[in-house]
């Protein structure tokens, strides 16, 4: 079962994400791309799309528990 912490975690990684993704892509275009930035949008990136992945789970579960009702 799902903590109300994990989803309040997904839901920051959601808004958080992008902001964090693109203020690396515009560092990226200014200074030049080099490893750090590099890196921090491939992990930033992989956590907002297992975020978007566990959400999608558990409003599906949700549903499906509704349905069962």
């Amino acid at each position: 079962m799902r903590t109300k912490l994990g989803t309040a975690l997904d839901i920051f990684i959601l808004v958080i994400g992008p902001w964090i993704v693109y203020t690396r892509i515009n560092d990226m275009m200014q200074n030049g791309v080099s490893v750090y930035p590099m890196v921090s949008v491939v992990i930033v990136t992989v956590a907002v799309i297992f975020s978007i992945y566990n959400l999608y789970l558990l409003f599906g579960r949700k549903q499906q528990d509704h349905m069962k009702k």
